[in-house]
């Protein structure tokens, strides 16, 4: 029987309980075949089946100890290797976006009264003041 069982290049689920028989395990692409690291009880006999070669999707391991009764403990890993990531070369130049600063707060009230400056100008261009003579009698 395992006494324990730890996965060095995967995440294995759940954790290592010797009643346990079966586990998931997590691995990366790169990755070919489980590094464990297990501890068996003293003249067990250990092998493991299926531990190379992993594709793409579910991949099955199989550890099987065998005491000196000769009794058997299978325990399996299901190996899930993820799919390659394709990471694309295209660079991206990012240009910083200039926002505007607020304007300061007396820059309105002297745009508006600039306008009205220009506008008491341009009627009294246009209509221009008439000036009235007296009459005398």
């Amino acid at each position: 029987m395992l006494e324990s069982l730890e996965v060095l290049n995967g995440e294995m689920s759940p954790k290592f309980d010797s009643l346990n028989e079966t586990y998931t395990v997590n691995v990366s692409n790169d990755i070919s075949k489980l590094e464990l690291n297990y501890k068996v009880k003293d003249n067990s006999l250990v092998n493991i089946y299926g531990n190379s070669n992993f594709q793409i999707g579910e991949n099955i391991v199989t550890i099987e100890i065998m005491n000196e009764l000769e009794e058997v403990s299978i325990y399996k890993l299901i190996v899930t290797k993820e799919e390659e990531k394709i990471v694309s070369s295209l660079e991206t130049n990012f240009v910083p976006i200039e926002t505007p600063k607020e304007l300061p707060s007396y820059v309105a009230p002297l745009i508006a009264s600039i306008c009205f400056l220009l506008i008491l100008i341009t009627f009294g261009i246009l209509f221009p003041h008439k000036r009235h003579k007296k009459k005398s009698f």
